[in-house]
């Protein structure tokens, strides 16, 4: 069942809930659970709607069997001769500023062997709504029943007591979206033999090596730019892994060099693709950017802050509070270091994603070896930081989602 809206005083959810409860578990990784996400790519991939929505096209790719069958074996090996098996019923509750994390959550609890209640915020967009519709087509099919069984998508306001019958009758309790919203669900009691995986507030940011953006040329450049705009822009530069900090390495005056040449490409990039903001955005950018300036976190507004390219350079004394100022619409933090080794005193433990360019695999392992605390938990190539993987946020999902049995 899916999408279904749920007012505080309608019971009708139960129905369906008793149903997923009563299915039992999947085998991880089940044939039909394959067919259904294959199905589901190749329909998005030749919907005329769909196929046009970036974000959409890389969740089909993400889904096609090619690589489940990769994330497959990679299970398989992981596992090796242990016992992994589903841990029941997994209820999720998806972030509303990014329409996908939901499909990613729910697909791999599924490969799993989960059943699977998923709560969507009543604040999304049409788009969400046109991928509901096809599913429900897909899940109307005989051949999908096991999934349509153990499926339940609902959408309902804040209310405690929908969100307490849920979680009480579920075995994994899967919280995306900001601080906020995790302390708000942590206050609601769940089964005690549940457990629970938490992505709060993340900010991410991207480290260039200055003399290797200088060494492209015109088409590398071009490249590099819709690269990075991709990582930024898909979701204004909400997702948790998009950057919002760039880091340059080298001396002082490649950096400057690199930084006029590399937004000018970006600036081209997104001039290409027709991107503009309403004047409401750039009004919030330039009072983030004054706040900014005002609580000391930056000693540079760069020129045009109202833009859709808008640069502050971040003070050498900025403590980790700027990270606060989630502005979005293409809002970049600034700042240059001799070289990547001298990161790490730059992280902090909310840092997710580290997205990179100009550098070898060796600078990039000698830097998770200086790591303070928990800072980074992924670290791609520019380009590659809304790709989904089984692995976030530290924690290997398919793992994760399952449970151990300790036969002797």
């Amino acid at each position: 069942m899916i999408s279904v809206q749920v007012p505080s005083n309608c019971p009708d959810y139960r129905v369906h809930l008793a149903l997923v409860l009563k299915s039992g578990n999947l085998a991880s990784f089940d044939p039909q659970v394959i067919e259904f996400l294959d199905t589901f790519s190749k329909t998005v991939l030749l919907d005329e709607v769909t196929r046009q929505l970036p974000e959409m096209a890389v969740v089909a790719h993400w889904a096609r069997k090619a690589h489940t069958l990769q994330l497959q074996a990679a299970f398989d090996e992981m596992r090796g001769d242990r016992l992994w098996v589903a841990r029941g019923v997994a209820l999720h509750f998806a972030p509303a500023n990014v329409d996908s994390i939901f499909l990613y959550s729910w697909f791999l609890s599924m490969l799993a062997g989960n059943g699977n209640i998923v709560r969507l915020s009543q604040n999304r967009k049409e788009q969400v709504e046109v991928l509901l519709r096809a599913l429900n087509l897909l899940l109307q099919q005989e051949r999908f029943k096991v999934i349509q069984e153990r499926s339940l998508i609902l959408s309902y306001e804040h209310n405690e007591e929908v969100t307490q019958t849920l979680s009480e009758s579920s075995h994994l309790r899967v919280l995306w979206g900001g601080d906020e919203s995790v302390r708000r669900l942590r206050r609601v009691p769940m089964n005690p033999l549940a457990s629970e995986v938490v992505f709060p507030d993340r900010f991410s940011l991207a480290a260039l090596n200055a003399a290797k953006v200088l060494a492209l040329n015109q088409d590398q450049l071009e490249e590099l730019a819709g690269r990075f705009c991709n990582d930024a822009y898909w979701f204004d530069q909400m997702a948790c892994s998009s950057p919002r900090l760039a880091v340059w390495t080298g001396d002082p005056a490649s950096c400057c060099s690199a930084q006029d040449v590399f937004w000018a490409e970006v600036g081209q990039e997104l001039a290409n693709r027709g991107l503009k903001y309403p004047e409401v955005i750039g009004v919030n950018k330039l009072v983030s950017a004054y706040a900014a300036a005002g609580k000391g976190f930056a000693d540079a507004i760069r020129p045009g802050i109202t833009g859709p390219i808008s640069r502050i350079h971040l003070a050498d004394h900025a403590n980790a509070e700027f990270r606060q100022i989630e502005c979005g619409g293409g809002l970049f933090f600034e700042t240059e270091i001799p070289d990547l080794s001298q990161l790490a005193s730059l992280l902090r433990d909310r840092d997710q994603t580290l997205s990179y360019f100009g550098f070898e695999r060796g600078d990039l392992l000698s830097l998770v070896h200086c790591l303070p605390t928990r800072a980074i938990d992924r670290i791609v190539p520019i380009g590659a930081a809304l790709n989904f993987s089984a692995v976030w946020d530290g924690y290997n999902l398919l793992q994760a989602f399952t449970r151990e049995i300790d036969l002797q």
